[in-house]
């Protein structure tokens, strides 16, 4: 009987920490999926990656929705492990915020996610009027409004460097066809 209580302690000690894991990522999955629903317009959710698949995604995109034949989109969003612990990072307060290009990116990924979910499928489109949303997910997250603001100026730097063409636009510019703020001089 001495035996078999170290070998249960052992035993439970990895299934504690997975559980722990788990909730952490469903935690963080909930307040994303709130976020994505405010901007999506309707309840959607976000799947972040569980710990095996983070280990065997290869995927080379950090967020995807899924579109069915007759062109609606999914209920929700699915986003790569950087992606999502960028995101859980930055909103619990843990994130080193001189990593600005990543937390941009991955607020930007979420605002673009979430366009897609609402229903625009044109990756161009998603891009820019993720732009405009980018700021509304910095402060849902717990970013201050200027904090917010530079994060989603940076997303547009960013993007402009780094998005394939089918991301761009040449409509996404101030006072632009894509610009969701046409009377405003803020951009985006």
């Amino acid at each position: 009987m001495r035996l078999l209580a170290p070998i249960l302690l052992v035993a439970a000690v990895p299934v504690l920490g997975l559980m722990a894991l788990r909730n952490d990522r469903e935690t963080n999955e909930h307040r994303l999926g709130k976020v994505a629903s405010e901007i999506a317009g309707r309840h959607v959710e976000v799947h972040c990656p569980g710990t095996i698949k983070k280990f065997v995604d290869i995927s080379p995109h950090a967020g995807s929705v899924y579109f069915d034949g007759y062109g609606r989109p999914a209920a929700y969003a699915e986003l790569n492990d950087p992606t999502c612990s960028t995101l859980d990072d930055f909103a619990e307060g843990e994130t080193d915020r001189s990593d600005t290009l990543r937390v941009a990116r991955a607020l930007h990924v979420l605002a673009h996610e979430s366009i897609h979910l609402s229903g625009i499928r044109d990756e161009a489109q998603a891009d820019c009027f993720g732009f405009h949303k980018t700021a509304f997910v910095a402060e849902e997250l717990g970013a201050s409004p200027d904090e917010a603001r530079r994060y989603a100026e940076l997303a547009v730097i960013q993007r402009t460097q780094s998005a394939p063409p089918e991301y761009r636009s040449p409509e996404c510019h101030d006072g632009g066809a894509l610009d969701l703020n046409p009377g405003s001089s803020v951009w985006p």
